[in-house]
């Protein structure tokens, strides 16, 4: 049977098979990685930001619009949005819900031009955009389906030959990168979005594709069995109560307000330009919560529990929970000047950082870059008047400025791409000088650090006109392949030497989960030695991925 139009139900099928078989193909997606690192995380991000999509949707009704399932999937999209292929696949999404809004289907011609306004879309969303990446894919691809959006009358044969065109492009994506050619490997973002394109084909033929996303949906914490024995009289607020509003209020804080005076462990995400509210408030008057939360917009996923019989925590966690109880009494304590959130990973370099003055740690980095969503959490546990983020890593900057936009609180992204460069913005902070001096000046700072990383290689490859092999030990310094060998020490003395000039007078050497501490003195000991003039900092950092983070002052 012919497809003609999409309707909402269909268009909500199509998300689903997209997602899932990105998801059996995230591995294939990550392996394009231009850098033979172990950090191929593009599929993996784009497969993340997908499910958060796809929990969106899944509460929607019978028969719904093609405008409300695009609407909930970017929404769902924006607050999971993982890594800069995340962010860019959530503004897809967005121009996609902007080019169907107010329709209850959609015809070729229809899909055809709310294509092209995603992929618009994306473009305005990178400040610099790169072609040769998921932007060109997406572009290209729309630019065809407009142009022979007449010559079909059904889906099956107009998207078959849409991603004819998209890989096409893909193809000839290392035409337009030097990177991707001389890795001799497509664009990963751009592949994972044929991918998608592919997915949805697939299911407007009626085949059917694995549900692997089914855990992450229906996931839950396992419900416990109501225990209707002796109540719990000693809880001063008896009922855990959950929701989600849908709503275009940019203000939270009024609604945190009116809460506040009626229960504890009071927890509240989102808002301003996310369309969504996400509360958890212990309560006597769960009605009343309800009431407050009417005046906003409509409600979705409400959960009211008798904690008094037993303890169930649904749209939050136990840790969570514990969170919101100490966050309350930051609250209720005068805000201060100033706060600092960074992304970091390893127990070594999060304390590093809290000794610095970072309020807040945000998990992740290399192979596990944190939601927009992650991040507004961060925000919301900081009591300041001014939060300075420290992302620390080229692959969350994005996501860090999408928290900010939908943020009602005042937020400065600080552009750091590694540890170094966020140690170095911390150092740059000074309480005496003026919010616009501190921002220059912390900016500023990250030009003057000298980093490297040093992993190994999980394929054969040709980096800078440099062949290395697979298991190779090798080192990064801003996207250029600095050293490679089979001996590690090796491999960090060659790129210290290449990195090193007469200015510098500090090796702070960052080492890993993976190095043992007396492996990591011998070489310390080797740099003494060798650099007589420049002091050197040891730190056991525990960072993942990296044998060694390198940093020279």
């Amino acid at each position: 049977m012919e497809t003609k139009v999409i309707n909402g139900n269909l268009l909500r099928e199509i998300f689903k098979g997209a997602v899932n078989y990105l998801i059996s193909k995230k591995e294939e997606v990550n392996a394009l990685n231009v850098f033979p690192v172990p950090d191929g995380d593009t599929g993996t991000n784009m497969s993340l930001t997908g499910k958060s999509a796809l929990k969106q949707i899944e509460s929607l009704g019978d028969n719904p619009s093609v405008s409300d399932v695009a609407l909930l999937a970017a929404r769902g999209a924006l607050m999971g949005a993982r890594g800069n292929s995340g962010v860019i696949l959530s503004q897809f999404l967005r121009g996609l819900s902007e080019g169907l809004k107010d329709k209850d289907e959609a015809s070729i011609s229809e899909m055809a031009l709310a294509f092209k306004k995603a992929s618009d879309t994306t473009y305005k969303a990178v400040m610099k955009p790169v072609e040769g990446t998921i932007l060109t894919v997406g572009r290209e691809t729309a630019d065809f389906a407009l142009k022979v959006q007449n010559r079909y009358d059904n889906f099956e044969e107009f998207l078959t030959n849409v991603i004819e065109a998209a890989n096409i492009s893909l193809d000839k994506t290392p035409e337009k990168l030097e990177v991707l050619k001389e890795a001799e490997v497509v664009d990963a973002g751009g592949k994972g979005l044929v991918v998608l394109l592919e997915g949805a084909l697939l299911v407007i033929k009626g085949e059917k594709i694995s549900n692997l996303t089914e855990d992450e949906i229906l996931k839950k914490k396992a419900q416990k069995e109501i225990d209707f024995g002796q109540a719990d009289t000693s809880l001063k607020y008896g009922y855990c109560t959950e929701f989600v509003i849908h709503t275009d209020s940019e203000d939270i804080a009024d609604l945190r307000s009116k809460l506040s005076p009626i229960g504890d462990c009071l927890l509240v995400v989102g808002g301003g330009g996310s369309g969504i509210i996400k509360v958890h408030v212990h309560t006597n008057h769960p009605g009343k919560a309800l009431e407050y939360a009417c005046e906003l917009g409509l409600l979705q996923d409400i959960k009211i529990d008798n904690m008094r019989y037993q303890h169930r925590e649904i749209l939050f966690d136990d840790s969570e929970v514990k969170k919101a109880k100490e966050r309350e009494e930051k609250i209720s304590k005068k805000p201060k000047a100033n706060g600092f959130l960074a992304v970091s990973m390893g127990n070594g370099i999060s304390e590093l950082f809290k000794s610095l003055g970072i309020d807040f740690i945000v998990s992740g980095g290399q192979t596990m870059n944190p939601s927009t969503e992650d991040i507004l959490k961060g925000i919301e546990e900081i009591n300041a008047d001014r939060i300075y983020i420290l992302p620390n890593n080229s692959n969350i900057i994005l996501a860090a400025e999408t928290a900010r936009d939908i943020s009602t609180k005042d937020i400065v992204v600080i552009p750091s791409k590694s540890i170094p460069q966020g140690v170095a913005a911390m150092l740059a902070f000074n309480e005496l000088k003026s919010n616009d001096e501190n921002k220059e000046n912390m900016i500023q700072a990250l030009q003057s650090v000298v980093d490297a990383q040093v992993t190994y290689a999980v394929r054969d490859t040709t980096m800078d006109g440099k062949e290395v092999n697979k298991g190779d030990f090798i080192s990064i310094s801003n996207k250029k392949l600095q050293a490679s060998g089979k001996i590690l020490d090796d491999v960090v003395v060659d790129t210290i030497d290449k990195m090193m000039d007469e200015d510098k007078t500090l090796i702070t050497l960052y080492y890993g989960v993976d190095i043992k501490d007396e492996d990591a003195q011998n070489l310390d000991k080797k740099l003494r030695e060798k650099y007589p003039d420049c002091d050197t900092e040891l730190i056991k950092a525990e960072q993942p991925i990296y044998y060694y983070i390198i940093s020279l002052d």
